[in-house]
């Protein structure tokens, strides 16, 4: 009898998973193409021999454009336990990548190494350890400057306009610490949700304490280049529980014990939400995370003191130092943001970075996820930042010009 009832539920899943949203089961360009957008599927080999994809938007819906025109790159780079969905999750006229593709701008999709687009690389694959010895510090050192040159290279364009949200901005700060020749091909930086110290944090790692903190840090420190993720059947499951309307309501609250208050969902897409998130990363990358929020700095990854001294020289992990940071940066944030808490944004990039800091918009109400998966940023964040960009990109084109003639 048992078995016959294990059955039934067993073969009741199946059924009804041909009942979720074809998105579900759609990659970024397939997505794209469902909503009338050209797309491309870009491979990108970084230094350490991963192989990432990027998706490229280069036309507004229903358009055929001259690729190579001398249009403003905006670079999306996602966040933690993401991917290049972040960018596209809801209608058309409501997800940022879309949004910029309408507004005649050549957009370019990351996906960082471990993401379900990218989980490939030249010598092993991801059922093999060593693919997951990664953190957001070797996607800031291999990851964005291997696309950054990819894209630029592609386009034969000179810079992009980046635009980053959460760990997206982390490992934007931490590269432009150090990289003064690669500042020079970033135009603007855009960063929704900065984060660098995260020493205020609330959702879960607020509410577990410091203390907890410690007991998770070595228990992943045991389990070392593992990835960290969700079984696909797993999330298949959860999208469709998620995706009944009785249940739309919990699975938001869901979301916003983990970074707040989720107001600005399309709750009728939930369900396509917890489909394609979260993405994988490595649970080093975790690891790293938790290290920051004890150490209260933008350290890279901590070895221990002989680790340290093996990989870094030095007994402890060297410090980014973002006063160094000279590219013209947008900060977008927000105090019902529990992840991104404001008075760490006070503390490790206004404080440090007055020079450069172009802008600083706080958005009322937005949880950490509002920025990308909120309905209301198209219409109250996105167009201040369209105009920003292309307003900049025309003074650039107009002083060419003059450069040209004279």
């Amino acid at each position: 009898m048992r078995i016959d009832i294990s059955c039934f539920l067993i073969l009741s899943f199946i059924n009804s998973v041909k009942l979720i949203d074809d998105e579900c089961y759609m990659t970024v360009p397939e997505i794209g193409k469902q909503y009338g957008y050209e797309s491309e599927v870009h491979l990108v080999r970084t230094k350490d021999d991963y192989i990432l994809e990027l998706h490229r938007f280069p036309c507004r819906m229903n358009e055929k454009c001259d690729k190579f025109s001398k249009r403003p790159i905006v670079f999306m780079q996602h966040g933690l336990l993401a991917d290049g969905f972040s960018w596209i999750p809801n209608l058309a006229n409501q997800s940022t990548g879309f949004v910029f593709a309408d507004s005649g701008f050549d957009v370019w999709i990351a996906n960082s190494r471990g993401t379900p687009a990218s989980q490939k690389h030249v010598g092993y694959g991801p059922e093999n350890k060593k693919f997951w010895n990664f953190t957001w510090q070797q996607m800031s050192e291999f990851d964005l400057t291997s696309s950054i040159d990819y894209v630029l290279k592609e386009t034969k364009q000179e810079f992009v306009y980046y635009l980053g949200h959460s760990q997206g901005t982390m490992i934007m700060f931490s590269r432009l610490a150090e990289d003064k020749d690669f500042s020079k091909k970033i135009r603007h930086f855009h960063a929704l949700a900065p984060v660098a110290t995260v020493s205020h944090i609330g959702g879960l790692f607020g509410l577990f304490g410091k203390q907890f903190l410690t007991y998770a840090e070595i228990l992943l420190g045991r389990l070392p280049y593992s990835p960290l993720s969700i079984p696909r059947t797993v999330q298949k499951m959860i999208s469709y529980m998620c995706s009944k309307f009785l249940m739309q309501n919990i699975c938001t609250l869901d979301i916003g014990f983990i970074d707040g208050n989720e107001k600005m969902f399309n709750q009728s897409r939930v369900g396509v939400y917890l489909c394609h998130t979260p993405a994988a990363t490595s649970v080093k990358d975790l690891q790293h995370w938790i290290q920051l929020v004890k150490s209260q700095k933008v350290a890279k990854f901590d070895y221990g003191k002989d680790g340290n001294m093996a990989e870094y020289g030095q007994p402890t992990p060297p410090v980014y130092d973002l006063t160094q940071i000279d590219t013209p940066t947008y900060l977008y944030w927000s105090r019902d943001d529990i992840l991104a808490d404001t008075q760490d944004i006070r503390d490790s990039i206004l404080s440090k970075m007055k020079k450069t800091i172009a802008g600083s918009i706080e958005l009322p109400h937005y949880s950490h996820m509002d920025f990308v998966f909120g309905i209301k940023a198209a219409f109250d964040l996105y167009p201040g930042i369209i105009k920003t960009i292309k307003d900049d990109f025309n003074r650039y084109q107009i002083t060419r010009r003059l450069r040209k003639v004279s």
